[in-house]
């Protein structure tokens, strides 16, 4: 997953631009607190960042990664 970091609300800094592996959904309950959703992601560096949800982008994992379950 590649997207900026979630800043709370009130933040107007610029936020910084990271991509990872998604470890968790963090928020975005429907008519609760849906726009300020956001996941955490763990970086190549194995340190954990809260990501925007709706400014993410999915990025496909490379081959090597990919698993192939064979059917029994």
């Amino acid at each position: 997953m590649r997207g900026p970091e979630f800043l709370p609300p009130g933040d107007y800094s610029t936020p910084a631009i990271y991509e990872g592996e998604v470890v968790q959904v963090g928020s975005g309950w429907d008519g609760v607190d849906a726009p300020n959703a956001y996941l955490w992601v763990r970086l190549p560096d194995r340190t954990e960042r809260r990501l925007a949800v709706s400014a993410c982008v999915r990025k496909p994992l490379p081959p090597t990664v990919r698993t192939v379950i064979a059917p029994p």
